[in-house]
């Protein structure tokens, strides 16, 4: 591995050492660095190809999904990866329709016998893994963990390093379809230690007895040392695939200096203009099968002819629901997607995040709310995407007011 060192002004010095990225990628089409304002953890790898803390082209995600979907199936060259690897780095831009129906034909569907989970990491990862799930049919099922507190049984395990820590997992222990999956898929934009993953696997395995998991990945800085000793505790397999590894050799960071984002949290902000009816889309914090999901694009497509051209438009997800926006945005012609977080990051010069705002969450269920990098006058009209149960009145006229003052006329809101 050769050591690369990233620098944030006087505030971060990061060394990591990375292997050659799996399919001719470069580490700088996965992530960039930032800062955090959080005490566990002084650095975040922002991902490229999320729609987290970036905007990005909706069809950037569906090739980050598709190509971890090939390197778990083995895949390691050949036309299909260069095409989507060259949709990821946008070498190539097709359309939209293009790019779904390439996806859609490609579906390999999974018999009884390869019965697979597909599992999300809230909030970041949410998006990522339902990329990587639509990639497969038949006997596949996804899963999101969240922060929200609903009816019904859950299991519970922590993200330590987290500003929220505790996450949800919204699973009977009856459940017939985990109780006959031979395997789960756990799907995360980045792995530092692996130990959350970890965490979840040992939970599953004692709840259901499956007894194959891998942890799939963007980006992997783990030893594989803790995966190795709880793989013999527990008499498992569990896999590591990322299209990236490396390893985070030290990390210097000082006291980052003090916010410099805007902050509406007082303001009043300005009223959305309503949208249609709600989509009532199912949210992935509880099983969907692949009828499910299927039923979910069509919806989309639906929406988006209502919608119409997206143009100048920003397509924004709100708190855990990323993959649907990015679908609207695709289908509608807009350009990039993008979506709010809780995750706390400074925004200075030579950092992935150079601006920002906070604002109260426009969720029941978000530690705060955030938005970071919307240039001024870039957009036209804005799609906020909420949900009904959790949408929360004066944070999204907050954050309306602050699009409309970075030159955005319009700021609409679809009901997932």
């Amino acid at each position: 591995m050769d050591p690369t060192t990233y620098t944030i002004g006087e505030t971060l010095r990061l060394t990591l050492a990375l292997e050659s990225p799996r399919f001719g990628l470069a580490p700088e089409d996965l992530f960039s660095l930032a800062v955090r304002d959080n005490p566990k953890r002084a650095f975040l790898f922002v991902s490229r190809v999320l729609g987290k803390h970036l905007s990005r082209p909706p069809a950037v995600l569906l090739a980050a999904g598709r190509l971890l979907a090939l390197a778990w199936t083995g895949s390691e060259d050949g036309e299909e990866v260069r095409w989507w690897t060259d949709v990821l780095t946008e070498r190539t831009t097709p359309l939209f329709s293009q790019v779904l129906d390439r996806r859609q034909t490609g579906r390999i569907d999974l018999p009884p016998s390869e019965r697979t989970l597909f599992l999300g990491f809230a909030e970041t990862a949410t998006g990522l893994a339902r990329g990587v799930a639509d990639c497969f049919g038949g006997e596949a099922g996804y899963l999101s963990t969240t922060r929200l507190h609903q009816p019904g049984d859950f299991l519970t395990f922590e993200e330590v390093h987290s500003h929220a820590s505790t996450h949800r997992l919204y699973l009977t222990p009856d459940d017939p379809f985990v109780k006959g999956c031979t395997r789960v898929v756990l799907i995360d934009d980045e792995l530092t230690t692996g130990n959350t993953a970890l965490s979840l696997v040992r939970l599953l395995h004692r709840q259901f007895g499956i007894p194959r998991f891998t942890l799939l990945s963007l980006l992997d800085n783990s030893d594989g040392k803790n995966r190795q000793a709880l793989e013999r505790e527990l008499g498992i397999e569990i896999q590591a695939v990322s299209l990236l590894r490396g390893r985070l050799v030290s990390v210097q960071a000082e006291p980052p200096p003090p916010p410099n984002l805007e902050d509406w949290r007082e303001r009043a902000g300005q009223p959305l203009f309503p949208g249609d009816p709600p989509l009532s889309l199912p949210d992935g914090r509880t099983l969907l099968n692949t009828r499910d999901r299927d039923g979910i694009l069509a919806q989309c497509r639906g929406a988006a002819n209502r919608l119409g051209e997206g143009g100048e438009t920003l397509f924004l997800g709100t708190g855990e629901r990323i993959y649907e926006p990015a679908l609207l945005a695709g289908l509608c012609g807009a350009a990039a997607f993008h979506s709010t977080t809780q995750s706390p990051v400074c925004a200075l010069a030579g950092s992935a995040i150079t601006s920002g705002v906070r604002f109260t969450p426009s969720d029941c269920y978000s530690a705060a709310g955030y938005l970071y990098n919307v240039p001024r006058n870039q957009y036209r009209r804005a799609v906020i995407c909420t949900e009904q149960s959790t949408r929360d009145p004066r944070g999204l006229a907050q954050l309306a007011g602050y699009l409309s003052s970075r030159g955005i006329d319009a700021v609409e809101e679809v009901l997932l």
